[in-house]
């Protein structure tokens, strides 16, 4: 039986990214979920770079996000609103960044639970402020991690660039006590 726990697609991605969110949202901590997402966009715009670059951009991400991000219905998020709202939460924990602040961005503001769409624009009320779902927003980055799992395979050249960044990621490895022998004891 193959132990697929140490898959690192499966132990980096799924067991430790997604889970990671779905702890957040299980357990209401909505901030927490929003900062591993964005978090997680910037690991896949990382295992997306170019074979030469070492570092991720604000380039990288914008760009990740731009294919990979999409919420259903019409309203959509540009991926630089999508890094304006990284920069603000992961830096200041706020909805406003440098970009926003500048008038490149609409500001994001986040929703919990309520129904609705997950995207709300009312430009009457404010042209610069869109709220999001914060569940639609981590579905469509699952959505979109799938989808570009399955992009980044289908190239085997940029395949095999991501199974060697795969290995600088953080893996979980369970801790298995060893078993200590008597002859090892009695040589102290």
């Amino acid at each position: 039986m193959v132990d697929l726990s140490r898959d690192p697609i499966i132990n980096v991605v799924y067991n430790g990214i997604k889970k990671g969110i779905c702890v957040a949202l299980d357990n209401e901590c909505y901030a927490g979920a929003v900062i591993l997402t964005y978090s997680g966009i910037d690991t896949m715009a990382y295992l997306s770079m170019p074979s030469n670059q070492e570092d991720v951009t604000k380039g990288d991400f914008i760009a990740w996000a731009e294919k990979y991000i999409n919420f259903p219905g019409k309203e959509q998020l540009t991926g630089l609103e999508i890094y304006g709202a990284r920069c603000g939460m992961l830096h200041t924990y706020s909805v406003f960044s440098k970009l926003s602040r500048e008038g490149k961005c609409r500001v994001i503001g986040y929703m919990d639970k309520k129904p609705g769409p997950p995207v709300m624009y009312k430009p009457k009320i404010s042209k610069d402020l869109v709220m999001i779902s914060i569940k639609a927003l981590t579905d469509a980055f699952f959505n979109g991690v799938d989808k570009f799992l399955v992009d980044l395979f289908a190239d085997k050249q940029k395949g095999k660039v991501a199974e060697e960044r795969f290995k600088k990621l953080v893996h979980t490895i369970p801790f298995q006590p060893q078993k200590v022998s008597s002859c090892s004891k009695s040589q102290k």
